[in-house]
């Protein structure tokens, strides 16, 4: 989500769970440096028997040198096959409310579609995800329907939806999942057409989508975080779980959120049609 003057720009609810922080794509990248870490705890291992029992007289550095394709061929074939996940994220488009024009445009399945504000047909869906072996997660949509004609076609009242994810990130829409988060979405367009950005509240994210500097990973994957503790007996807890998981895992958390900033930087974007620049009267054109 971004807020200009007289532009709020959304995204889609396709490819949003691929992008950001904690997203899919967020997911693959940390799992890079953890597969390193992982498989080169095991060939170590793996030197020390054979050199403890199978009789290896080389030194750990040959040992890692002859092994190459396990510790560094494995994370690199990983991160070769999660390349597609990549794409969703990179190439979303906006959907842009103008509050000057008074209009909603977007690209919908390759079609670039605008609709005045007022004039505006939405509804919010409440959506089951269901998963084999797993619990059901029901999420609420904001759809938004454009009409759109189809050359020599007969049906009348031919719509075009595009969604967008409702929020999971204020308190109340975690309690009441569906279309809680929806609706507050709803509203905050609603606010921003009518009263314009200096009314809309701050934002309540739990995390940035992204971040702008190596220092942000830092921090918040600090993990000393887990010794703050409102009792002293919980420390009896705190503790072995700093020692064993939070400090081994927190660098490799932070390895994988920079690399994630660093390719947000780097990977080329989808370069936005001038339909959708001149409908936010050109104050953004998705390259940063």
């Amino acid at each position: 989500m971004r807020v200009s003057e007289n532009c709020l720009f959304m995204r889609p609810a396709f490819g949003s769970m691929f992008g950001g922080r904690y997203g899919i794509s967020w997911w693959a990248t940390v799992a890079v440096p953890f597969l390193f870490a992982l498989f080169s705890v095991g060939t170590f291992a793996a030197y020390g028997h054979q050199r403890q029992y199978e009789g290896y007289g080389g030194g750990v550095s040959a040992f890692f040198l002859e092994n190459w394709d396990v510790f560094i061929g494995a994370p690199v074939a990983f991160a070769f096959a999660c390349i597609w996940l990549y794409i969703p994220w990179r190439t979303q488009l906006p959907i842009i409310f103008n509050r000057r024009t008074r209009k909603v445009t977007c690209v919908v399945h390759g079609t670039w579609v605008s609709q005045p504000w007022d004039g505006l047909e939405a509804y919010i869906k409440d959506v089951t995800t269901f998963a084999a072996g797993g619990t059901s997660v029901n999420e609420g949509v904001l759809t938004l329907a454009f009409p759109y004609s189809i050359q020599d076609s007969q049906r009348i009242n031919q719509k075009l939806r595009v969604g967008i994810t409702g929020t999971q990130d204020h308190a109340q829409a975690i309690i009441n999942r569906g279309i809680y988060g929806a609706a507050q979405i709803w509203e905050f367009i609603r606010l921003f057409m009518r009263e314009g950005p200096s009314a809309l509240p701050l934002s309540s994210a739990r995390t940035p989508y992204s971040i702008s500097h190596a220092s942000e990973a830092v921090r918040h994957f600090s993990p000393l975080k887990v010794l703050k503790v409102k009792k002293a007996a919980w420390l009896l807890f705190a503790v072995p779980f700093f020692i064993f998981i939070a400090l081994p895992v927190a660098p490799i958390l932070m390895l994988g959120d920079i690399s994630y900033m660093w390719l947000d930087r780097i990977l080329p974007r989808r370069q936005w049609p001038q339909e959708l620049i001149d409908a936010c009267d050109g104050e953004w054109d998705g390259r940063e």
